[in-house]
Formats: C-alpha cells, structure tokens, sequence
C-alpha cells in the first residue's frame, strides 16, 4: 500500500475522531451553563441558610455577602459560555451574544447596596466600590471591541449569510447595545452606577426570554414543514416555556411586588430557574447531535 493510499484510508477515522472532540466540546458547554448556574444557586441558598432564612431584596443583592466570588465567577463564566455558544440563526446567535456580554456587566457593576438607599440620598454603590467598577467597566469595553472586530473580519466560518434581513438586524442591534452602553458610560456616569446593574440585568433577562420564544417559534416552523397544519405546531414545550417565562412576569410584577419586599428575587429566581429548565431539555435534545441542519428560526 503506498503512502498515498494509507493517508486517504486514514482520513475518515480521523475525520471521525475530530467529530467526537467537537461534539464532546459542545457537551461540555451547554453543561457548563447548567453546572455554573446550579453552583450560584447552591451558594445564594447557602447564605440564605447561614441567615436563618432571611432573604435579600434581590439576587444581585448577595454581592455584598460571603456569595461575593460564586456570584461574580458564575455570572462571567455563565456569559462566556453563551458568547462562545453558536446559535442557530443570526438572531439567537446575537441574543446569546448580547446576554452573555451584559452578564459581565452584572457581575461587575453592583446593585445598590440596601442600607445606602435608607434615609438620605447617597451613592448607588459604597465609594470604595468605586474604582474597582470604573476600572473593570472600561475593560468590558475595550475587549468587546475586540471580541466584536474578531467576530466580524477574522471568524467567517460563521456561516451567516449578511445579505439577510436577520443579519442585517443582528449587527444593528449589536452595534447600537454597544454604542449605547459606552455612552451611557461615558456621558451619565452617576447614573451609570446607580442604574448600570439594573439596565444590564434587565437586557440579560430580555435575551434569554427572547431565545426561548424563537425556539418555539423554530419548532412551530419545523412542525409545519413536516405537514402539521392549524394551531397544533404552537403547543410545543418551547412556546410553553415562552408564555411560562412571560406570565410570571407579570405575575410577580403585577401581583407579588405590592406584597412582598423581596419580588424582585422572586422574579429573578423564576426565571433563571425556567431558563435553566430550558437549557437542560435542549441540551438533552442535542446531546447526540450538537449541529443539525440550520432550524427554522425567524425569517432571514
């Protein structure tokens, strides 16, 4: 057998083994997400716990305890992992990528401490807070640009096709988050402080509803190409999801925040605990096929 021949009888088994490490990889990303969120969880209800069972105004609150590094660690470990994740549109790709940047925000720019916000008007975060946030802030800054120009030049394995409606919408969106947020930054920075966590962990929140509204809607298209016809397609474990997701919004908005002190980390537990339900029902739908065929997300 010569050389040649050897090399070509190889290649598929190698070809085979890349595959795995690929598919093994995306395993391990869509794990991490689940594995990250469950150890914030762990460790908020620890605190909650060594409280004798008092519970802060909001998640972002447990910045100031003991949850401090799980807290940070998890939310920028959490945001990587969905900027790394491709979605399968253009859409979901830039709303994974715009709720994975703004989760660094979250971690870094602190909620207002409780006590600050009693009695007199006082700054958003403690002064010596300061600093540390200005100097982390710039530093989400200068890297997302980078992050962005390499996913605009260099990274055209993406595939996107930027004739499409979609791709047109996702760069504009992108760019004006971006923009919008330096500005804010740079010419309200007062503001920025006191209001900074708040903008960001609201953005966050609308991303992940968002993806899995147009989940639902992939498979109510899917469903239809497959000849499901009427109102059918619509009743599907993702738009359930959706509406889930939605309802108790305004549920605890509506209802639950006129009553108790703390709706804002019952809203925020709701629906990370429903995003994260989300997440483990595709990740167990994917787990033997992590890139199939491009699915019917919203138009192009």
């Amino acid at each position: 057998m010569t050389t040649a021949t050897a090399q070509r009888t190889d290649r598929p088994a190698e070809v085979e083994e890349y595959r795995n490490e690929l598919q093994a990889t995306y395993r391990y990303l869509r794990l991490g997400i689940i594995l990250l969120t469950l150890t914030l969880g762990f460790s908020v209800g620890m605190q909650i716990a060594a409280d004798g069972g008092s519970v802060l105004p909001s998640v972002s609150a447990y910045y100031y305890t003991p949850a401090r590094a799980v807290f940070v660690a998890s939310l920028v470990a959490v945001g990587t992992c969905m900027v790394i994740h491709r979605g399968r549109s253009d859409t979901e790709d830039v709303l994974l990528n715009l709720a994975g940047y703004l989760a660094f925000f979250v971690a870094f720019v602190p909620t207002a401490r409780v006590e600050a916000t009693e009695g007199e008007a006082a700054a958003a975060i403690p002064p010596d807070f300061v600093a540390a946030v200005t100097n982390n802030t710039w530093a989400i800054f200068v890297v997302g640009l980078g992050a962005f120009a390499v996913e605009l030049l260099v990274v055209p394995q993406r595939e996107r096709n930027i004739d499409s409606r979609s791709s047109r919408v996702a760069f504009a969106v992108t760019v004006l988050a971006y923009l919008g947020l330096l500005a804010f930054f740079l010419l309200a920075r007062q503001t920025f402080l006191e209001w900074g966590h708040g903008v960001a962990a609201i953005g966050l929140f609308i991303c992940i509803v968002c993806v899995v509204g147009i989940n639902g809607v992939a498979l109510v298209r899917a469903r239809r190409a497959a000849g499901a016809t009427g109102a059918a397609p619509w009743l599907n474990r993702y738009t359930y999801g959706f509406l889930g997701m939605v309802l108790s919004a305004a549920l605890v908005i509506g209802v639950v925040r006129p009553l108790l002190e703390q709706w804002i980390f019952v809203l925020e537990a709701a629906l990370i605990l429903q995003f994260l339900g989300f997440w483990i029902t595709q990740t167990v739908e994917r787990w033997t096929v992590p890139e199939p065929p491009q699915d019917h997300l919203v138009p192009g």
